[in-house]
């Protein structure tokens, strides 16, 4: 047991461990009013599916990139990396993409905007004034974009509700995007520490069947 504890440090110190780079925090499920369609290689999800609200936190520090997905929207939405102010917007090409640079745990700074400024900011909602009415941002599921140019896995899908019609319409197609974290390749120094590590290990185990 305490080798276990021990393997799982120096992994954990090494910036190879099993904990999820990227989560998303729920504040509310609600269902669909609309079809979630129009996005190539995501399937089509009718109304009454359900969808997870909320907002995207990092868990470490790494780079954090944003792929458009496409969008089913009747206005011009847009994405906004706050973080280092790159964006994404319908006329960008599917695939598409811009990253930054996240210092450490916490909420990723990045809104979706539609119509005449209304936007949902990452960790807002309807309450604290961060989501215009009948904005709202949720989890797409699953994240596996199946064919077209931005084909691939994905450690979240993010799509964007925008303030068309009523508050009570929704579908969630509106902007999507396709998330993706990278940790920082661990310094040499931190390799060899861990090798060290599992060398004074084996020492040990081999000191112990001598005995």
């Amino acid at each position: 047991m305490k080798r276990t504890l021990l393997v799982a440090a120096l992994l954990a110190a090494a910036g190879v461990a099993n904990a999820s780079d990227v989560s998303f925090i729920t504040s509310s499920s609600t269902a669909r009013t609309e079809t979630f369609n129009n996005i190539t290689g995501l399937p089509n999800m009718a109304p009454g599916t359900m969808v997870d609200l909320g907002a995207l936190w990092a868990n470490k520090a790494g780079t954090i990139t944003f792929t458009y997905l496409g969008q089913e929207s009747g206005y011009s939405d847009s994405f906004h990396l706050v973080l280092n102010g790159t964006n994404l917007y319908e006329s960008d090409a599917v695939g598409t993409s811009v990253s930054a640079w996240v210092a450490g745990p916490g909420l990723v700074d990045f809104k979706f905007e539609g119509i005449s400024g209304k936007f949902a900011k990452n960790g807002g909602d309807l309450v604290n004034g961060l989501w215009d009415p009948g904005t709202s941002i949720g989890k797409i599921l699953p994240s596996v974009v199946g064919s077209g140019a931005a084909a691939g896995s994905y450690d979240m899908i993010l799509g964007y509700n925008d303030s068309a019609g009523a508050a009570t319409l929704g579908d969630w197609d509106d902007f999507v995007v396709g998330v993706k974290f990278t940790a920082p390749v661990p310094e040499p120094e931190t390799y060899a520490l861990m090798l060290a590590g599992l060398g004074i290990m084996g020492f040990v185990a081999r000191r112990r069947r001598a005995d």
